[in-house]
């Protein structure tokens, strides 16, 4: 598998999930009656949605890579 496709791989379901997750989040949770740290950010309603959204993309990508490289034939397959 080349390494743009595998990039692809991770990055593409990532973004799905953190847009499902924005969804279900920010359906449940009005950010600015919450306390989130933001106050001290000075950071709008949009700005949290932002910031919030890469860091869900963040946590899907860093599991979608986990997964690529549990995916990985060890040097055993590889060598028969």
């Amino acid at each position: 598998m080349s390494a743009v496709r595998r990039i692809a791989g991770i990055l593409w379901p990532s973004f799905l999930v953190a847009c499902g997750m924005e969804v279900l989040v920010f359906a449940l949770i009005d950010p600015i009656h919450s306390y989130c740290g933001a106050d001290a950010l000075r950071l709008s309603r949009q700005g949290i949605y932002t910031v919030s959204f890469f860091v869900f993309w963040l946590m899907a990508a860093a599991s979608s890579a986990c997964t690529t490289l549990l995916a990985l034939p060890s040097e055993k397959e590889t060598a028969q």
